[in-house]
């Protein structure tokens, strides 16, 4: 098992998933730990819904349906804000054009990138999906860190046992749809979905890794 920075360095988003399932005494020690997370008040705010099999199955075909019938995501809250700075717009539209590049996927290939777009709504496959949650009735931004303690828990946990995931806003796009595949989310908004499983080996869009900032651009020490 890695150690703990080791695993911080190992995560990236993985999108080619080995249909192999994760054994289920491997994931409930992972759940335990990520309920470890910190919060604040110790209010523990965050609802964790796991589905595989045949449930998860009918839940891609439902996601696949919305997107192939042209339905708009309609996630219960927004991301991020409209217009991004400049400086995040530029990364982000870099990492966007480097990962079709990665893929062999041109500029001009409407089919090819509309695929892409597409693998988005079947959690690329994996065999296995955390969606993580709060009380659509009572939150604010804290609650969002606290929940977001438990997301990096997780993808952490996964990593250092070799395991893969990738964090997604995409899977929350049709949160009427989630709620009638995971019973007892009727009053939870949905923050984000986890992907996991054993990383696909020799993968090509596995193998993307977009370039990171260096220290000296985010990080000031004082004294």
């Amino acid at each position: 098992m890695l150690s703990t920075l080791d695993a911080m360095h190992a995560r990236r988003s993985i999108r080619e998933f080995e249909a192999t399932p994760v054994p289920a005494d491997t994931l409930r020690p992972l759940i335990e730990a990520a309920g470890r997370a910190p919060s604040s008040k110790n209010t523990q705010p965050w609802s964790l819904f796991l589905i595989q099999g045949e449930p998860l199955e009918a839940l891609r075909r439902d996601y696949l349906a919305a997107f192939d019938a042209g339905e708009a995501p309609r996630p219960a809250y927004r991301y991020s804000p409209d217009p991004l700075p400049p400086e995040w717009q530029a990364r982000a539209k870099s990492v966007g054009i480097g990962i079709l590049q990665h893929k062999g996927i041109a500029r001009e290939d409407a089919v090819g990138r509309r695929a892409h777009d597409r693998a988005n709504f079947t959690f690329f496959d994996a065999p296995h999906v955390f969606f993580l949650g709060t009380h659509a009735s009572a939150y604010g931004y804290g609650t969002f860190l606290d929940c977001g303690f438990v997301l990096e828990r997780l993808m952490l946990g996964l990593a250092a046992q070799g395991l893969g995931s990738c964090p997604q806003y995409s899977a929350v796009s049709y949160p009427d749809i989630l709620c009638r595949h995971l019973p007892g989310s009727e009053d939870t908004l949905f923050i984000a979905g986890l992907p996991f499983g054993i990383p696909k080996p020799g993968s090509r869009v596995n193998s993307f890794q977009p370039a990171r900032l260096p220290p000296e651009a985010w990080f000031r020490s004082v004294g």
